[in-house]
C-alpha cells in the first residue's frame, strides 16, 4: 500500500490524462486503455440483455455481520432470518393471490365481451336464416368490425405503450429464470399492456389463448410485488429484504407456477413448469414456496370463478370451490357411453398420433421460423405493424366465417328436440332448423377457443371429417401466421384446439371407417397433447398440466407416451418454438447441458481478454472515466507486479461491480489520501440492498467540478474471493460451473494473474460456432492433447 500511495501522489502532481493508463490494460498486453473507446448506444441497440447475479457478495462489509458479533448479536440474526422466512411465505402467498385476481378479472372480461359478440352475431345470423340466402354479408361485416376494432387496441396498446407484452411471453420469463434480464420484460408498464391487451386480442376470437400472458402477468407480480419499489415511478416502502437478484428469481418462478396453475387448473403443473422450462436453480424449499403460491393462486381463483361466472351452475356460488382453472376441459367418466376411455389396443395408435403430431408440429415450427426471420428482415413502422395485424384480423375472421358456412354439416340431434340451441355452446348458424340441429363447424369455430376444446373433448354427437379436418388446416396456418403478430397472444390454447381437431378426425376416421368404436374424446385430447408437444416440445411438466386439467389419471401414461414420441420426433427436425424464438433473437440462454463441441476448447479459447483494472485506491476522475466510456459490469482490482522484460502483471485482489462503484458515488464515498486509505465515509451492506436495481446512469451523478486529490478505496466493497478458473480449463467444465452456480463473472488466471473474463456471452452456442469456424479455418488450437 506504501509503494501505491507514493505513486498515486507521483501521479497526483503529473498530467492527469495521461495518469493511470497503466491501470487499465488489455491482459497480457501493453497498457492500450486510451485506445480502447466504446460507444454506449450502440451496445445499448446490439446487446440488451444482461446477465442476473446469483452469487453472494462476500466483501468485507459483509463479513463485518457476523465475524465481529458476540452470542447475543447472533441470536438477533438467528431470529431475524426466521421472520425472512415467514415473509418469504406471506409474499409468496400474496403473488398466488394476486396472480389469481389478475387471471379472473381476465377471464370475466373476456367471458363478457366473447358472450355479447356472438350473441349479436348469432341473431343476425338466425335472422338470415340458411347460408344459401344473400344476406350473410351483414353477419360477417358485424364479425369483422368486432374482430377487427378488439385486435386494433391490443395491437395499438402493444405498438405504442410496451412492446415487450406483445407475444406469450414465455420465452422472455425462461430466459429471466435461466439467468437473462431485460428491463422492458418485468415492469408494471408491461403487465398493464399485458393484461388490458389480451383481453382484446381474445376477445377479437384470434388463434391466440390468454394462458401464456396469464403466466408472463405472474411473473411480473413475482418480479415486482417483494421489492415494495419502483424505480419508474419512483415509489419506495422501504421493504429492502428481498432486493437481490436470488430472491427475485425465486419470486418469478413463484409467480409464473401461480400463472399456469390459474391457468389449467393445475398447480403441481405449475411448480413443474417453473422447474422444467425456467429455473436453472432450485432447491428443496423453493419448491415448498412455489407450491404454496400455486395453491393460493387456484384457491383465490376458484373462490371468485364460483360466486361470478359460474355462480347460476349447479353446485355454483360463492364459496362453492369445485372448479378448476379458467381452461375447463371438463370431466371424463370412466365409463362413458358405455365404453371405456381407451383400451389396449388404442394405445399403439397414440404412438401413431404422437409420431404424426410430432412432424406437424415440426413443419409447424419451421413454417412460424420463416415467417419471423421475413418480419425481423423487413423493417416496419409503427403503422405498418398496426395494419398487419388489422389485415390478420380480417383474413382470420373471414377464413373462419366461411369454413363455418361451406365446410359445416347440419346434423341432427333428437335430445335437443324442442329446445332452442341459440341459448347454449351449441351453434346452428346457417341451418335451417335452430330447434333441432347444430352445424358442428360453427359449433367449435364460433365459441371462444376454451369452449372449442371442450366441444372437441365432450360434444357426443358426431363431428363431420369435413369439419374436423377444415378446422385442422385452418387453424394450424391462422396460428402459425398469428403467432408473432405484436398483440399479447398465447400459443397453447391454439395449439391444443389445432391438435385437438386433428386427433378428433383420427377417432372420427376409426369409428366411421372400422369395426373397432373408440371414444371420440380421448383421441381429441391424445391430439392435442401430440400437436402441443411438438410445437412447444415439453414434456414432465405438460404431462402433469393435461391429467390435473382432465382430472383423469387413467390417461396418464398415453399422454406422457405421446409427448415423449411427439418430441423425440420433432427434434429430429429442429427445436421447440420457444427456443427458436430464443435463438433468433440471440440471447445467450444457457441450456441444461453444455455443447457437445464445447470439450474441444478451452477457457483461454473462448475468454475474453479486454479488461478493464482498478487498483484498491483509484483517482475519482479515473473512475467516473471507466464508466463513462466503457459498458463493464464488472471490474478485476488488481495490485501490480514487475514481471518479465518489465512488463506490469496483474495480480487479482477481487472484483466490484459496476452497481457497486455507482452506488458509492451517490453516496459521495470518495475523499482525500490519508496513509493506506483515504478519508472517504464508510457503508454498509445495506447501503447497496437499498439501491436494487441500481439504474442510475453515470450521466446523473452529481461529481464535484474539482477532483484533483479525490480518491475512492474500493478495498473494503470488493469481492474478495470470487470463483475463478485457469486458461487450461475445459469450457463445457466452465460451463457447468457457470450454470450450476448461477454465475456472471469468472476471472480466468495465469498463476496469479489476471488475463481475461468468462461471462454467459462466452458460453454460448454463437461463440461455439465463432471457434469452430475460427480454428477450424485456421488449424488447432492450444495443447493438440487437450479433449
Amino acid at each position: 500500500m506504501e509503494q501505491l500511495r507514493d505513486r498515486l501522489l507521483k501521479e497526483d502532481d503529473s498530467d492527469s490524462g495521461a495518469a493511470g493508463t497503466e491501470r487499465y490494460l488489455r491482459a497480457g498486453e501493453m497498457p492500450v486503455f486510451n485506445d480502447y473507446q466504446y460507444d454506449p448506444k450502440h451496445y445499448r441497440a446490439d446487446n440488451p440483455y444482461e446477465s442476473l447475479d446469483y452469487d453472494r457478495l462476500e466483501n468485507a462489509t459483509f463479513r463485518d455481520k457476523f465475524v465481529h458479533c458476540d452470542q447475543r448479536r447472533m441470536d438477533l440474526l438467528k431470529a431475524a432470518r426466521f421472520r425472512f422466512d415467514v415473509y418469504r411465505w406471506v409474499m409468496c402467498g400474496l403473488i398466488g393471490g394476486c396472480t389469481a385476481l389478475a387471471a379472473f378479472f381476465i377471464d370475466y372480461v373476456v367471458t363478457k365481451i366473447s358472450d355479447k359478440k356472438f350473441e349479436a352475431v348469432g341473431d343476425l345470423v338466425q335472422d338470415c336464416g340458411s347460408k344459401t340466402d344473400g344476406c350473410l354479408f351483414l353477419p360477417w361485416f358485424v364479425m369483422v368490425c368486432f374482430n377487427v376494432g378488439f385486435l386494433a387496441v391490443a395491437a395499438g396498446l402493444c405498438i405504442y405503450i410496451a412492446p415487450a407484452a406483445a407475444g406469450s411471453g414465455i420465452p422472455e420469463i425462461k430466459c429471466f429464470l435461466n439467468g437473462i434480464k431485460r428491463r422492458e420484460w418485468l415492469t408494471l408498464k408491461t403487465m398493464f399492456v399485458k393484461v388490458f391487451g389480451v383481453l382484446f386480442s381474445v376477445g377479437a376470437t384470434m388463434p391466440v389463448g390468454k394462458e401464456g400472458p396469464m403466466i408472463h402477468s405472474g411473473a411480473i407480480i413475482g418480479a415486482g410485488l417483494p421489492q415494495m419499489k419502483s424505480t419508474r415511478h419512483g415509489w419506495d416502502f422501504k421493504m429492502y429484504m428481498f432486493r437481490n437478484d436470488r430472491a427475485k428469481r425465486d419470486f418469478v418462478s413463484a409467480g409464473a407456477a401461480a400463472g399456469v396453475a390459474a391457468a389449467f387448473g393445475a398447480p403441481i403443473g405449475g411448480v413443474l413448469f417453473s422447474l422444467e422450462e425456467g429455473s436453472s436453480f432450485w432447491n428443496q424449499s423453493l419448491t415448498w414456496r412455489v407450491l404454496f403460491s400455486a395453491m393460493c393462486s387456484i384457491f383465490v381463483l376458484n373462490f371468485f370463478v364460483s360466486g361470478t361466472l359460474k355462480g347460476s351452475d349447479p353446485g355454483g356460488g360463492w364459496g362453492n370451490l369445485a372448479t378448476g382453472g379458467l381452461i375447463d376441459f371438463g370431466n371424463f367418466d370412466f365409463e362413458s357411453g358405455g365404453q371405456p376411455l381407451w383400451k389396449i389396443g388404442d394405445f399403439f395408435i397414440f404412438i401413431l398420433i404422437g409420431v404424426v403430431g410430432g412432424i406437424f408440429g415440426a413443419v409447424w415450427n419451421a413454417i412460424q421460423t420463416r415467417i419471423t426471420l421475413y418480419r425481423m428482415k423487413v423493417k416496419r413502422s409503427k403503422l405498418g405493424l398496426m395494419g398487419e395485424a388489422l389485415f390478420i384480423a380480417l383474413t382470420n375472421t373471414s377464413l373462419m366465417f366461411l369454413i363455418a358456412m361451406l365446410a359445416g354439416e347440419c346434423q341432427s340431434n333428437p335430445r335437443f328436440s324442442g329446445v332452442d340451441l341459440s341459448h347454449i355452446e351449441v351453434r346452428s348458424y346457417f341451418c335451417s332448423n335452430h330447434t333441432t340441429q347444430y352445424n358442428d363447424l360453427a359449433t367449435v369455430a364460433f365459441n371462444p377457443l376454451e369452449k372449442s376444446i371442450h366441444d372437441l373433448f365432450h360434444l357426443d354427437d358426431r363431428i363431420s371429417l369435413t369439419a374436423c379436418f377444415a378446422l385442422f388446416i385452418v387453424m394450424f396456418f391462422t396460428s402459425c401466421w398469428t403467432y408473432g403478430v405484436t398483440i399479447p397472444s398465447g400459443l397453447f390454447v391454439p395449439a391444443l384446439v389445432t391438435g385437438a381437431a386433428y386427433g378428433r378426425f383420427v377417432g372420427e376416421l376409426i369409428n366411421h371407417y372400422t369395426d373397432h368404436e373408440v371414444y371420440r374424446g380421448t383421441y381429441a385430447l391424445i391430439g392435442a397433447a401430440a400437436f402441443l408437444g411438438g410445437v412447444v416440445r415439453m414434456t414432465i411438466s405438460l404431462t402433469v398440466i393435461l391429467i390435473e386439467a382432465t382430472n383423469e389419471v387413467t390417461y396418464s401414461f398415453p399422454i406422457m407416451v405421446t409427448l415423449m414420441v411427439a418430441k423425440w420426433v420433432g427434434d429430429y427436425f429442429n427445436k421447440g418454438i420457444y427456443d427458436i424464438h430464443i435463438h433468433l433473437k440471440k440471447i445467450p440462454i444457457l441450456e441444461f447441458e453444455a455443447e457437445l463441441e464445447m470439450k474441444r476448447f478451452l477457457v483461454g479459447d473462448a475468454m475474453s481478454r479486454e479488461l478493464v483494472c482498478l487498483e484498491a485506491v483509484n483517482k475519482l476522475h479515473d473512475i467516473l472515466r471507466i464508466l463513462r466510456t466503457t459498458s463493464h459490469s464488472c471490474f478485476p482490482v488488481v495490485r501490480y507486479e514487475k514481471g518479465e522484460q518489465g512488463r506490469q502483471k496483474p495480480i487479482l485482489l477481487g472484483q466490484i461491480l459496476r452497481s457497486q462503484l455507482i452506488t458509492m458515488l451517490q453516496h459521495r464515498c470518495y475523499g482525500q489520501l490519508q496513509g493506506d486509505s483515504t478519508t472517504q465515509l464508510a457503508m454498509l451492506h445495506e447501503d447497496f440492498v437499498r439501491k436494487y436495481p441500481q439504474r442510475t446512469p453515470i450521466s446523473k451523478i452529481p461529481v464535484p467540478e474539482n477532483m484533483d486529490g479525490l480518491y475512492m478505496d474500493v478495498s473494503p466493497y470488493m469481492n474478495t474471493n470470487p470463483y475463478t478458473l485457469t486458461q487450461s480449463c475445459s469450457l463445457s467444465r466452465c460451463y457447468v460451473l457457470f450454470r450450476g452456480l448461477g454465475l456472471r463473472h469468472i476471472p480466468v488466471l495465469d498463476g496469479k494473474e489476471i488475463v481475461g473474463y468468462v461471462t454467459r456471452k462466452e458460453l454460448t452456442v454463437f461463440k461455439v460456432h465463432e471457434l469452430e469456424h475460427q480454428f477450424d479455418g485456421h488449424g488447432d488450437h492450444g495443447d493438440p492433447g487437450h479433449p
